[in-house]
């Protein structure tokens, strides 16, 4: 069944033309993954995918994996692009890196095709618009991979880099980052049905008929999606770099160690040479700086006369066992007063922090990777709750969302992107840029200063208005600098709210899913 409006089937086949345009689909979305996406490409990235999913749903020939087919190859291309840098970021540390990347591209590729199946069902049989049909269903292929057990993944969004655009990221603080990758998805999807040039050029080189031209409403429509969010993204973004909004909530000092860590001695002179230059309520270092936490780490904030935030292993011995559950932390040490309980990270990384699950607590196996931290709290950091995260941590809003409701003024996120080494070309990566992305995406979310810290960089600070230089100290570079906390701009919509938009999009996503199944199940059922 064709959908309202469409002009019959297309002569010849339409499979390579479809094939190809997701492909270059793939390639401008990986482009977004890029330090090169830039505020345009995302918006048309997903033109090329609308397209072919448009051409397969007029062509009454088309076999019915063909959506599938489409939306596999546009995520395996876009992320195979974006996560190119675990092959030699990581082969190094694990013969595991090349088939974990296929892997992921693979598990990352099955559920996109389920997605782009599912929008063609919606928009071929029940006559919703593609560009409403593929926005939601793409949204929540993404908000579903966040969330798959054990494997989450959440390291890259569409539309994520406009994050570094704040005032097009703005909606982020009403419906969240899934915003972003609506919007941008849905704004595609329009441009594909415009009258441009390209299509007949695709006709002549690939031997199919184009996609049928643009009616006036449409055309209002890309209007509006584009004009709207970004109007008032500009007027919110005035309103929060207006000058009565300046001011500081707290200075903090950042430690680069580059790849050397575990000596908080050799720190303690540059430390108070930066606080006689401009003084500080507290110091940070990376993640795992220390093995644990030992007397030298009261000492060092007794001679600082400072807090510090430092990454070190927390164990746990287990009950009526002589086995040791160990985790990924984060200490607090007063500069005078015992340590507080440490944040535990709760987002391991699949298949390098935890491997072996308990089956009773859904825990990783004593000596098989890290246990899984439970009910993040704010620590007090110079005084103020802090909302701390550890390096993965950063990629979902949920955590971070859920250490502001609980009172946290401001985020800092502590990393150790030790594995990825400026010192060799071939290991300095997309993902420091990628990893800085998140940071701006939560301080938009939440409307909270974001202060992160790596072993070799990123080290940055990111205002609640998303504003902030792409780092303080060079990537790979050793050294101490002050960075400002900025006050909190309230409770945003989506803290109180939370992923909303994600929820209804999966919704939309599951619905579609399982309508353009039933058909096929059933005629398998009649055979």
């Amino acid at each position: 069944m064709s959908p309202p409006g469409a002009a019959g089937p297309p002569s010849g086949s339409t499979a390579p033309t479809a094939l190809f345009l997701a492909a270059a689909s793939g390639l401008a979305i990986g482009a977004t993954f890029s330090p090169h996406g830039g505020p345009v490409v995302p918006f048309l990235a997903f033109a090329p995918l609308a397209a072919s999913l448009s051409l397969t749903t007029r062509d009454l020939s088309a076999p019915p994996l063909a959506p599938f087919a489409q939306g596999f190859t546009a995520a395996v291309v876009a992320h195979g692009i974006g996560l190119y840098w675990m092959v030699p970021s990581l082969s190094w540390r694990t013969p595991l890196a090349v088939p974990t990347y296929l892997l992921v591209l693979l598990l990352i590729g099955v559920v996109a095709g389920a997605a782009c199946g599912a929008a063609t069902f919606l928009h071929g049989r029940k006559g919703w618009p593609l560009a409403l049909a593929l926005a939601a269903c793409w949204t929540g292929f993404e908000w579903l991979a966040a969330r798959v057990p054990w494997v989450p993944y959440a390291w890259l969004n569409a539309g994520g880099s406009l994050a570094w655009h704040p005032a097009l990221a703005a909606g982020a603080e009403v419906f969240g980052a899934r915003f972003l990758t609506f919007w941008t998805v849905a704004a595609g999807a329009c441009l594909a049905a415009l009258p441009v040039p390209w299509w007949s050029w695709s006709r002549r080189l690939l031997g199919s008929s184009p996609v049928p031209r643009a009616a006036p409403r449409t055309i209002a429509l890309v209007s509006l999606l584009l004009a709207l969010p970004a109007l008032a993204g500009q007027i919110r973004q005035a309103a929060l770099d207006s000058p009565l909004n300046a001011g500081a909530l707290a200075e903090v000092a950042v430690v680069q160690p580059g790849r050397t860590g575990g000596d908080l001695d050799r720190w303690l002179d540059p430390l108070r040479d930066q606080a006689g230059i401009r003084p500080f309520v507290a110091a940070v270092f990376p993640e795992r700086f220390l093995g644990v936490p030992g007397p030298d780490l009261a000492r060092s904030a007794r001679a600082l006369q400072t807090d510090i935030l430092i990454g070190a292993l927390d164990a746990e011995p287990l009950a009526d066992s002589p086995d040791t559950l160990w985790y990924n932390a984060a200490f607090v040490q007063p500069a005078a007063g015992p340590a507080p309980p440490p944040y535990r990270k709760t987002r391991l990384v699949p298949g390098l922090e935890a491997t072996g699950v308990w089956p009773a607590a859904g825990r990783p196996l004593p000596g098989r990777g890290y246990a899984v931290g439970r009910d993040p709290r704010p620590l007090t950091l110079g005084g103020h709750p802090t909302g701390v995260m550890i390096c993965y941590d950063s990629a979902f809003e949920a955590t971070a969302r859920t250490l502001v409701r609980a009172g946290a003024e401001w985020l800092a996120v502590i990393s150790n992107d030790d594995w990825l080494d400026p010192g060799r070309p071939f290991r300095t990566t997309w993902a420091y840029w990628q990893h800085a992305t998140h940071g701006r995406l939560r301080a938009i979310e939440n409307r909270v200063s974001v202060i992160q810290v790596g072993a070799t960089g990123y080290s940055f600070a990111v205002s609640p208005a998303g504003r902030g230089a792409p780092y303080a100290l060079e990537p790979g570079a050793e050294g101490v600098a002050v960075l400002t906390a900025a006050p909190p701009r309230g409770i945003t919509l989506f803290t109180r709210t939370g992923d909303l938009l994600g929820v209804v999009c999966f919704a939309v996503f599951v619905a579609g899913a399982i309508g353009g199944a039933m058909p096929n199940v059933m005629s398998r059922l009649h055979l």
